[in-house]
């Protein structure tokens, strides 16, 4: 080994080495134990310098939440202000598509007056004015804040139903709309019924049926007109023409196969010559002439 190397060997600090002795046999350790309180020490001091250190502010997330809840109770408030006031009550109640029937007729049929906007019961209003006999249709329709409109559609004549010596007039459902005369060349439906017909009776549907589907078709089949369609009781529809012919047709079922029948035995009559004056289609394929 060099001599320069030899200082810096000599000069080197041997490392410190510290060694945990355990005690000797027999010799104890020295404990040190934190004493309780003694009963009745003066404890409430500690007490708040600890609760004290434990209080914080509060951080911004709670501040966020407590203005938000503030903000939603001053709203809810203010939706119920308005939800109470008299603004939301119906004051208005206008009526469209009348002619007939009186504005107040529906109003007071529908009763929504002094009710409130959002409580308002439009479908029982609904029910009620359907039930005037002159409407087709109605429909009602909220307008904010204080109105409600009611669409109203009235039964149009279409028709004359004939009975016990009164003639009422009836739209396409059959329905009774009063005693005025019929359009003219509209059908014409004789019953035999006995009695008398009230406003927003409904006639024997199938008859109307009948009659519509033989005033439509009938002069383009026979080339004639329809005088009368007669509803019999015990023998169904009855059709006189223009030509004077009567043709019983019996129920109102297969009124379209009946006609053909009808237009193939007249060609047939008129080459052969037969006259006839009534014919009998109640038995479907098998007419018989009069």
């Amino acid at each position: 080994m060099s001599g320069q190397g030899k200082r810096r060997h000599a000069n080197r600090i041997p490392g410190r080495i510290v060694r945990r002795t355990r005690p000797a046999v027999g010799q104890q350790r020295k404990v040190v134990r934190r004493s309780r309180a003694v009963i009745g020490a003066d404890t409430e001091g500690q007490h708040r310098r600890k609760r004290r250190s434990l209080w914080r502010a509060p951080g911004r997330k709670f501040v966020a939440v407590v203005a938000a809840l503030f903000v939603v109770a001053a709203m809810g408030g203010a939706g119920y202000a308005v939800y109470e006031s008299e603004y939301l009550e119906v004051s208005t109640v206008e009526v469209r598509g009348n002619a007939t029937v009186s504005t107040d007729a529906i109003v007071e049929r529908a009763g929504l007056i002094g009710q409130h906007m959002v409580t308002a019961d439009l479908a029982e209003a609904q029910r009620s004015i359907a039930e005037i006999p002159l409407l087709a249709s109605v429909r009602l329709e909220r307008q904010w804040p204080d109105t409600v409109v009611v669409y109203v559609e009235e039964r149009q004549a279409w028709g004359a139903w004939e009975q016990g010596g009164v003639t009422y007039t009836i739209d396409r459902e059959g329905v009774v709309i009063g005693t005025d005369p019929a359009p003219p060349g509209a059908p014409v439906i004789v019953s035999t019924e006995i009695g008398s017909r009230q406003l927003g009776d409904r006639v024997d549907p199938h008859a109307v049926d009948a009659a519509a589907e033989i005033y439509e078709l009938l002069p383009e089949r026979l080339g004639t007109t329809v005088t009368e369609v007669a509803f019999l009781k015990g023998k169904g529809v009855q059709v006189t023409t223009g030509s004077g012919e009567v043709a019983l047709l019996g129920d109102s079922g297969g009124i379209n196969y009946k006609l053909s029948v009808w237009e193939a035995v007249t060609a047939q009559a008129r080459a052969e010559g037969i006259e006839y004056s009534v014919i009998d289609l109640r038995y479907g394929n098998r007419p018989v002439l009069q």
